[in-house]
């Protein structure tokens, strides 16, 4: 009797567990959609801008090639700094030892280069086990939420831009999960600074009536300054919106896959606890009939 009532205290302590990763599932699909919505809609325009760079800097006046800062590696400085974007809460499958074991590749790949690399930690997850490695962790970021705002991100661009152009930093590296789909979804490194590859130039320059002489109003150079600041932002703006919508993703699978594992824990704890009853059952029928056979013998 003991034995079934313990049965009886672990299905309602899984009923509970159940309860929770129901909802946890219910609110990452909500999450997700919102990310994935507006990831949606910004990746064109993300995509666009940066096809238009590319075009300009092929396209510049009288044919001929402009350049920019934000192009050119730095010479001289051989210091990187390799942002990882993490979550700040768990619960989400492999999203973080995923991204985190990429970061720490690339990490050891570019001391190995005789980089010095700065390491700045997006998230809770990726700063707690940086420190638990042992790794210095130069800036963590704390307070971007789970749906960034273009603000934040935009302020955070601008300052790798300032660190980028006054020559403190050689390049600026994006340890993320990217989201391709709603069944594939993968650990990435996004070089941002310098600007090297552009998606479109190659197209622009294997067709040569893209690079006809163009006017500018204004000059190519202040168009182009404008669109390459812009271009860094967003590039930047595009891998947090891909890793959220990420982490939305797999929480959501993560949540699934325990709310099932608990209807068939539960189901499992329901069939023994019907069988050790059935076993109780039959045990106190047997021995009912044992005495009742024992009192007719003495009659």
């Amino acid at each position: 009797m003991a034995k079934t009532r313990n049965i009886l205290k672990r299905i309602r302590a899984v009923g509970n567990i159940r309860t929770v990763t129901r909802a946890m599932q219910m609110v990452a699909t909500a999450r997700f959609k919102v990310v994935h919505d507006r990831a949606m809609a910004f990746s064109p325009f993300s995509a666009h801008l940066q096809q238009m760079v590319a075009d300009l800097v092929l396209r510049a006046a009288a044919g001929e090639k402009i350049s920019h800062p934000l192009l050119v590696p730095q010479t001289g400085v051989r210091r990187d700094v390799l942002l990882v974007i993490t979550s700040n809460r768990g619960l989400c499958g492999s999203y973080n030892s995923s991204v985190l074991k990429l970061a720490m590749s690339r990490l050891a790949q570019l001391r190995g280069a005789n980089y010095d690399v700065l390491l700045h930690a997006v998230g809770g997850r990726g700063a707690r086990y940086l420190r638990f490695c042992k790794i210095d962790v130069d800036r963590e970021y704390l307070d971007f939420g789970d749906l960034p705002e273009y603000s934040q991100i935009a302020a955070l661009g601008d300052e790798m831009m300032s660190q980028f152009l006054g020559g403190r930093i050689s390049g600026l590296e994006v340890a993320y999960v990217q989201f391709i789909s709603g069944g594939q979804q993968k650990p990435v490194i996004a070089k941002l600074l310098p600007l090297e590859d552009l998606p479109g130039a190659s197209q622009t320059e294997e067709d040569p009536s893209l690079l006809a002489p163009c006017d500018f109003l204004p000059s190519a150079e202040i168009i182009l300054r404008r669109l390459l600041q812009n271009t860094v932002r967003l590039k930047l703006y595009q891998c947090f919106m891909d890793a959220a919508a990420a982490e939305q993703l797999m929480r959501r699978v993560a949540m699934r896959a325990a709310t099932d594992n608990a209807d068939d824990m539960t189901h499992d704890l329901r069939r023994i606890a019907n069988r050790l009853r059935q076993m109780q059952i039959t045990t106190e029928l047997a021995e009912i009939i044992g005495g009742r056979a024992g009192l007719e013998a003495k009659e």
